[in-house]
This record gives C-alpha cells, sequence and structure tokens, in this order.
C-alpha cells in the first residue's frame, strides 16, 4: 500500500465539527418556533397526558370496566398531576356530538379520565409508543432531579421542551450513525478491491470527508432539522428508517430489515413500501434469501406488535392496532384524497427540490463522472504536454459510478410507488432524504478530491496540476459550495417564517402575561406592574378578581396553530416569586374538529377569547397575534396578517 492510503484521513476533525454543526441547527429550529402545529399535537398531548398521569388512570379504568362489565367507571388523575387538572382538557359541557371512534372509547373508559386523546381523537387513532418512551425518559430525569433543588413538573414548558431535545437527539445520533456507516462502507469498498488502486486510495482518503458532507448538507438545509424535534410520527419513523440505512451500510440486511419492519408495524405503516422495494434489492443482491426475509419480517413484526398493541388498547381503551386502521384508511377506503391531492409528480417535481434546495444538484454527480472528465480536458486543454493517461490519479473505465445506485435505487423506486396515493405531503417522504444526502455528499466530496487533490506516485514522480487545470477544479468546488451555502440561507429563511407559523401558541402566552399583570397574586398586596406590549399597557388591578374565575375558551384555529396541553398548563398555574404560593388552574376549554367538540354553550360564560374571528358580541380586542406569513421577494421582507384576536368580556 502507498503512502498516501497509509497516511491518516483527513477530515476526522471536519466529520466532529459537522456533527455540532447538525446539532446546532437543529437546536436552533427549537429554539426559534418552541410551539407545535396539529400533525404533531397528538404525540404532544399524549407526551403531557404519560408525563403527568401516567398509565394509572387507564389501567384503573380498564380493571373497572371488566370487573363491572359495562358499568359507568371514573378514572382518577393518579399520577404526577393535581386532582382539579382535568380542566385542561374539557370543552363545552354537554357537547354530546358524535365522536367517530372515539365513542367505543368512551363508553368503556369513561369520560371522567384525563387523557386529551379521548376527547380529541382525531381522524385516525395513533400509537403511544413514542410519546410513552419520551414521556418515560423525561419523567426519569424529573425522578433523578432532588425535589428540593427543582421540581421538574412544576413548569410544563421546560418539561416540553425537555421531551422534544430528546427527540432532537435521538434524531442526530441516528445521522451520525448513518454518517460513520457510510464512512466504513467505502473503507470496506477498497479494502474489498471493488475498484482500480488510485480509485482505491480516494475512496479510503475520502471516506471520513464523504461522512462529513453528509452531515454538513443534512444541517444545512431546513426539513430534517426541523422536524427533528417534532413529534410526528413521520419523524419516529425517519429515525428507525436511518438506522435501517445504517445496517444497509454496514452489510447487515437482517437488521436492515427489521428496523424497516417495526418502523411499519408501530409508526408509520406506509414504510411498507420502502421496505419492498429496499427488501427487493437484498434479495436481488442475494444478500437475504426469500426464507431469512420471511424469517426476519415474521420474527420483527411480531415484536413490533407486542409493542403497540398492548399499550395502544390500554389508552384506547379498545383492541386495537393503530397503523393497520392507518393502513385500512389511508389505502381500502381511500379517504386520505379528502384533505387534498397532488398530480403525480409533485414529489420529484416540488417536494424534493424544497426539501434539497440547491444542493439537488449535487445528487447527479455521484452516479455520473463529469467533473472528472472536465479536468480531463482542462489538462488536455491547458498542458499540451500530459496524455490523457497522465490524469493525476483519474483512472476510470466508464462515466457511470454505481456503488450507491442500490440503496438509491431503492428509494427512487420508492418514492414512484408511493406517488401513486393522491394525499401528497412532504413528511411523507422524510425517509428517503437521508439516501439523497448521502449521494449529494458523494458528489460533493468528488468536487472536493479534484479542487485539493491529495499526492498520488505514478512511477515515482508526482505529477502537479496546472494553473488552468486547478482553477477548473476549484470553480466547481466552489460551486458545490455555494450550492450548500444557498441551501442554508434559504433554510434560515424557512425557519424564520415557520416561527410566525404559530398564532395560536404566542396568544396563550400573551394572555398569561396580560392576566397576570391584571390579577394581584392572592397573598400579596395591591401593586402596580408594567408590561412591554403597548396594548397591554394602562391595566388596572381587579383586587375582587381572583385567579381561578378565569375561564378561556379556546377556538379550533388557536388550537392548530401552536396551543399545546404544556402550554395550557402553564397559563393556568402560577406562583409567587418564591414559589411558595400557587394559584390555578383556571379553566380553559377549546374547540375541535370533531363533532361533539363544538361549543354549544353561551360566550357569555367565558372571560376570554382566543378566536380567529375579529368581532365577537360582548367582547372587546386586547392584544393581536400576527399569523400566515407570507415571504415578499420584491420588498425583501416577511409579510403577515392578524391571526389572532385575544378578547376580554366586556363586563369583566
Amino acid at each position: 500500500m502507498n503512502a498516501a492510503a497509509t497516511a491518516a484521513p483527513p477530515g476526522r476533525h471536519l466529520r466532529r465539527l459537522c456533527e455540532f454543526i447538525l446539532l446546532l441547527t437543529s437546536l436552533l429550529s427549537l429554539c426559534t418556533c418552541p410551539h407545535s402545529k396539529v400533525e404533531e399535537s397528538f404525540n404532544l398531548q399524549a407526551s403531557h397526558d404519560l408525563f403527568y398521569y401516567g398509565l394509572g388512570p387507564a389501567w384503573k379504568s380498564s380493571s373497572s370496566w371488566h370487573h363491572d362489565q359495562g358499568q359507568d367507571v371514573v378514572g382518577g388523575g393518579d399520577g404526577d398531576g393535581d386532582d382539579d387538572d382535568d380542566v385542561l382538557h374539557s370543552s363545552s359541557e354537554g357537547a354530546n356530538g358524535d365522536r367517530g371512534q372515539s365513542e367505543s372509547c368512551q363508553s368503556k373508559l369513561g369520560g371522567d379520565l384525563p387523557y386529551d386523546h379521548l376527547q380529541y381523537p382525531g381522524v385516525v387513532p395513533r400509537t403511544f409508543m413514542g410519546a410513552f418512551i419520551l414521556s418515560s425518559i423525561a419523567k426519569t430525569i424529573s425522578f433523578i432531579i432532588p425535589k428540593q433543588i427543582f421540581v421538574l413538573a412544576e413548569h410544563p414548558i421546560i418539561v416540553q421542551f425537555l421531551i422534544r431535545l430528546e427527540l432532537l437527539l435521538l434524531s442526530w445520533m441516528a445521522h451520525l450513525r448513518l454518517s460513520r456507516s457510510l464512512e466504513r462502507y467505502f473503507q470496506r469498498r477498497m479494502n474489498a478491491g471493488h475498484s482500480t488502486s488510485t480509485s482505491s486510495t480516494f475512496l479510503l482518503q475520502m471516506s471520513p470527508m464523504i461522512s462529513s458532507y453528509y452531515l454538513l448538507i443534512t444541517a444545512s438545509q431546513f426539513h430534517l432539522p426541523f422536524y427533528s424535534s417534532r413529534l410526528l410520527p413521520n419523524t419516529f419513523a425517519l429515525i428507525l428508517a436511518t438506522h435501517a440505512y445504517a445496517d444497509c451500510l454496514n452489510d447487515r440486511p437482517h437488521r436492515t430489515a427489521a428496523f424497516l419492519v417495526i418502523s411499519t408495524v408501530v409508526f408509520r405503516c406506509d414504510t411498507l413500501l420502502l421496505l419492498f422495494t429496499v427488501g427487493i434489492v437484498m434479495l436481488l443482491r442475494r444478500q437475504l434469501t426469500i426464507v431469512e426475509a420471511i424469517r426476519t419480517g415474521v420474527l420483527s413484526g411480531l415484536f413490533g406488535l407486542s409493542l403497540t398493541i398492548p399499550l395502544d388498547s390500554l389508552l384506547w381503551g379498545r383492541p386495537i392496532w393503530p397503523e393497520f386502521e392507518v393502513f385500512w384508511f389511508n389505502t381500502v377506503d381511500n379517504r386520505s384524497s379528502e384533505w387534498g391531492t397532488m398530480p403525480y409528480h409533485w414529489y420529484l417535481t416540488s417536494a424534493l427540490p424544497r426539501g434539497m434546495l440547491l444542493t439537488a444538484l449535487l445528487v447527479p454527480l455521484a452516479f455520473v463522472r463529469v467533473p472528472e472528465f472536465i479536468i480531463a480536458w482542462a489538462k488536455m486543454h491547458f498542458e499540451t504536454n500530459k496524455t490523457r493517461s497522465q490524469v493525476d490519479g483519474l483512472h476510470f473505465n466508464t462515466i457511470f459510478d454505481l456503488c450507491l445506485l442500490p440503496l438509491f435505487a431503492a428509494v427512487f423506486v420508492f418514492l414512484l410507488i408511493y406517488s401513486f396515493l393522491p394525499h401528497k405531503e412532504i413528511r411523507f417522504i422524510f425517509p428517503a432524504i437521508p439516501v439523497f444526502n448521502i449521494c449529494a455528499a458523494y458528489g460533493m466530496s468528488r468536487l472536493h478530491r479534484l479542487a485539493f487533490p491529495f499526492v498520488v506516485e505514478e512511477k515515482e514522480k508526482k505529477i502537479p496540476a496546472g494553473i488552468g487545470t486547478q482553477l477548473v477544479a476549484r470553480g466547481m468546488y466552489l460551486c458545490g459550495v455555494a450550492a450548500v451555502a444557498c441551501t442554508a440561507l434559504g433554510s434560515l429563511v424557512f425557519i424564520r417564517l415557520s416561527k410566525e407559523n404559530y398564532p395560536g401558541g404566542v396568544a396563550l402566552s400573551r394572555l398569561r402575561q396580560y392576566l397576570d399583570a391584571s390579577i394581584p397574586l392572592s397573598s400579596s398586596l395591591p401593586r402596580s406592574q408594567s408590561v412591554a406590549s403597548s396594548s397591554l399597557t394602562a391595566l388596572s388591578l381587579r383586587q375582587s378578581t381572583k385567579w381561578e374565575s378565569v375561564r378561556v375558551h379556546i377556538d379550533v384555529a388557536a388550537a392548530m396553530n401552536g396551543v399545546s396541553l404544556f402550554g395550557q398548563r402553564h397559563a393556568s398555574h402560577r406562583w409567587d416569586r418564591i414559589g411558595e404560593v400557587k394559584e390555578g388552574p383556571f379553566r380553559i376549554e377549546k374547540s375541535g374538529y370533531e363533532d361533539g367538540n363544538s361549543v354549544c354553550d353561551s360566550s357569555a360564560v367565558f372571560t376570554h377569547l382566543l378566536t380567529e374571528h375579529q368581532h365577537v358580541e360582548g367582547y372587546h380586542v386586547i392584544d393581536t397575534i400576527l399569523g400566515h406569513p407570507r415571504l415578499d421577494l420584491r420588498n425583501v421582507r416577511i409579510d403577515t396578517k392578524e391571526a389572532i384576536y385575544i378578547m376580554e368580556r366586556d363586563s369583566w
């Protein structure tokens, strides 16, 4: 082996830097956009309920139901929460409309259980497995921290941040594992002699650089770092798919299949398509036999079912496999199209370009050696004394490089098959993006190697590149760097736009500030306070008003755009400065799009409203929250408009 091969491969320090950059961009998204939207509300609300109440109420109610054979059961909140915490989950009194699939849950588990999903079940049931894991970690941390130092449960916003941070770290570690598997993959190809000696030297020297560029390209994009802390089923499935890709590159087909099967059974049934395409590739490459594939699928499937069915049946109050019901809803009933349809080509022509931005231009370079041919042409043109064989180590017999083709083909066919489903969202194809990023990283490393060639000896003579050739090579590399930099800049713009997408959460925080300034603590003397917002100044203290007398209604628009149970708990409780006096909670009621969750009470029962309607009889606006952001490229600014109004009853 020559000196270049035995030297320490460059790029290891760069890889550690890129690992930190990916973590930093993910944290930036988490801190900039702390609220949540309706897509992730199920897992976030479930994490709240499992952290504060645990499984106790469901277990007690289930046991009582089996014992009483259908008699009415009342479940108590014997978890970490207080007895009066059920006010966070209430809707209007007497609203008994049809709740779809939750009806059987309510009849079995009882309507007084403190779980949000029984009141707001959504269109299809989802698994609690992800929320259970995250809330269990948070409860363990809460248990470890001495109560004399810090009581985590009394700071719901910190609990929400902690749960989302846990998911972010799980996502980050999955990408780190994939990047290291990518490095080992190219090192194994060199050791196995899949290429010429010079190409093998290239793979050995550039393998740490390829993994670094994978992390850097992922960090420069918007969607993967942003959604790494979002409690979507797609995020949980993406973590397992990323581990599956790592095992695929590590030549561990059984573990690859196991990860995809568990993801399909527990989190996202549509991962079945990816399992099918990746499985076909592994069978064609003889990494698995049909018997081995069936055995792995059955064992992994049974393991996944043993995780999801007991937990979800307990919390939903009936025997249930959530992802099977989702599969039936989307494919057999084909009802997902009720939420909008897109043309067949949308994933390839819109979703992927938005997800990757300019880094998508680097993907073809993983398969076509265009940069090498350009450099070969430059040497022939600028260095007349060189022949085609003297191309500084660029020995190749074909223009195509197929080392990543099997994995890429499996993911690309997955996209083509998935495109037949009419309802499309970019989060549905999150599992495809890491593989496209791997290809982009390989293409970028090709440009890097041409711009900064390692020492390659031929017949004991170093062959330097001419100035013209160096300019061409480094010009191509700068184009690649510009693509990554522009993608990062675009991602920052997307993050800034996303910050304005949660007016409901901002409104609830503003309301808490307003009430805190308006109503003094019951144990304190009258005092004057100032509020930063101009619309909340000049407030008179209401000496006769009690904190618990506040009753807030949140309409559907506000609830879907940033309101969470963690935010509700934070808004409805308060302590004095030394944490000794506790007041609350006051009552918060919210509407839902389910028929049974529309508010039928007179609006006069509420002291405050968070609503998208500017005019409500008997109320006046005390603050306005902007939202619905739009990028105005002509004036280089972000335009917003009034989204949520904070209202107070005139007679209050």
